[in-house]
Order: structure tokens, then sequence, then C-alpha cells
């Protein structure tokens, strides 16, 4: 059983999670983490603990870096590359139904999931797929999100635009805005640590989901699944 011991400033939020019942999972992906920190890097992922509980669901403690991948969100925005020139994508892993495109950083809560060693196409943890709705967690803010994108296999902790600025004010603005105050350029920030993921496997969506709807569905499912954890029915 773990030893892990969660922040208290996230205390009020955590009550009911039996984290004295999970147990460490994947340990060679948690070693791959953490030896990606020993290299010196500026963005390391300080990941504290990668759990899985008995109902199935998975968890880690770590810094939320900003992903901006995905698609411009409408006229006057900015598609993932301008947003994040270094590292951009105009796309996302996950693809709405029926040729629905990506997913915009700048509207859905997506976060991204380090993929596994030998196939990039799949998440690192084996009971993870993309479109997987998680629950993220910072102090005392809460968001639903779903796992949209897919990252490096040695970096873990990345949110949208979205996941952070609905973390604000405990979280930096990931932006530097234009007039208009959109995103015009993501700026060189992470929430140091202590970020909270829980992602619950087998939650993931058929064609249902809408450009129009996805966000409602992913809060639906996403607090369903977490209050199941917590012990509320």
């Amino acid at each position: 059983m773990t030893t892990f011991k969660p922040p208290t400033k996230s205390k009020d939020l955590l009550e009911g999670i039996p984290f004295e019942q999970a147990d460490d999972t994947q340990p060679a992906a948690k070693k791959r983490f953490d030896d990606f920190d020993k290299t010196g890097t500026k963005d390391p992922n300080k990941c504290k603990a990668l759990l899985q509980f008995p109902n199935g669901a998975v968890f880690w403690s770590s810094k939320m870096a900003v992903d901006a991948d995905g698609p411009a969100v409408g006229p006057g925005r900015k598609t993932g590359k301008q947003l994040d020139p270094s590292s951009g994508q105009n796309d996302t892993s996950f693809q709405l139904p029926d040729g629905g495109g990506g997913l915009p950083s700048e509207t859905i809560p997506y976060i991204a999931i380090p993929h596994d060693p030998e196939d990039h196409s799949k998440a690192f943890h084996p009971d993870i797929v993309i479109g997987d709705v998680a629950i993220v967690i910072f102090r005392d803010e809460i968001i639903a999100a779903i796992c949209g994108d897919i990252g490096p296999q040695n970096k873990i902790g990345e949110g949208s635009i979205h996941v952070h600025e609905e973390l604000m004010p405990r979280a930096p603005d990931p932006c530097k805005r234009n007039a208009k105050g959109f995103c015009d350029r993501i700026c060189d920030v992470s929430i140091d640590e202590d970020v909270l993921f829980f992602v619950f496997p087998h939650s993931s969506f058929g064609k249902e989901l809408t450009a129009q709807n996805i966000e409602l569905k992913i809060k639906e499912r996403a607090f369903t699944r977490f209050n199941e954890l917590k012990g509320i029915s």
C-alpha cells in the first residue's frame, strides 16, 4: 500500500479518497519520469506518486505544463503551432467523431498522457485510453478534463490552456494575451508541483461527443466517477 500523503491545501476536495488502499502502479514509467528529472531539465516532472485504486482509477501527483496543441477556436484565434512555436501542433490525439477534428486548447479541458515506450499511439498505462475522463486538482481548485493528447514517454503532467485557466488564480495565467484577451502566445510557465490527476479507465465516450456538448459531458462523467471513488453514490 502507498505511503503517499496528499497536499494539505487539497484536503477538503480529497475527503473520502481511499489513498490507503491504493498501490504503486507502472513502476517502469515512474522510473522514466524520475530519471528525466535527473537530467537537469528546467521542467521536471516532480512525480511524487503514481498509484492505482482498487476500482481501477489511476492517480498521479506531478507538475503541470501547458499543452497548446489543437486547431484554432475560431476567427482571431491562433493554432497550436502559433501559440507554441517551439513544439505546438495543430491537432490533438483525440478526434471528435464524424470528422469533428481535434480539441482546441483554449476552450476544451484536456490533459496529455505520456505514450507507451514501444507504441507511441498508446498511453503509458495499459488501462488508460485517449478519451477517458479525468479530474485535475490544484490546491482548492478542481476541474474535469478528458485525456485528449499524447505526450513524450518521459514527461507527465500537461494540461490544455483551458485547464490552466480554470485553475486560476491558484495557477499562473498560461498566456500572453492580445487586446481582445485571446491567447497570443503561451507563457513559459508550469504549475511547479502537487497537481493531482485522477484518470478513470473505461470512461471514454462513443460517438456522442460534439464540439457543443463535450465540456458538459466530460464534467458530468468525470465528477460521477470521482464521487464514486470517494464513496458518494
